[in-house]
């Protein structure tokens, strides 16, 4: 927790973003088509990422803080696996053991 209003992101994170960021801009023709539009449409495709979604944004400097204070081992619960596969797969860059529960069950 902190009180400054802009928290610099640290390199590590840095480096881990850029394997996957910026997030591209895709055009969707077909759709403006489709439409009978003049316009110009475009979607953000969240497909680059190595997790399919935006939750690694979060999941990758909150694995880098855990490190940083000396966790070896994160536990999560999570319903559809976004967030856990995006906080496993930050886990595996920070070098975090990474523990899954579902329910009752620790997988």
């Amino acid at each position: 927790m902190t009180k400054q209003v802009h928290v610099p992101v640290p390199e590590a994170v840095q480096q881990a973003y850029a394997k996957f960021r910026p997030t591209p801009l895709r055009r969707a023709q077909d759709f403006e088509r489709t439409l009978g539009t003049n316009c110009t449409i475009l979607y953000k495709y969240e497909g680059a990422s190595p997790v399919g979604s935006h939750k690694l944004n979060t999941a990758l400097p909150q694995a880098y803080f855990n490190q940083r204070e000396g966790v070896r081992r994160i536990a999560t619960e999570t319903g559809a696996g976004q967030w856990g596969t995006a906080l496993a797969y930050a886990c595996r860059q920070f070098a975090i053991e990474w523990l899954r529960v579902h329910g009752a069950c620790f997988l």
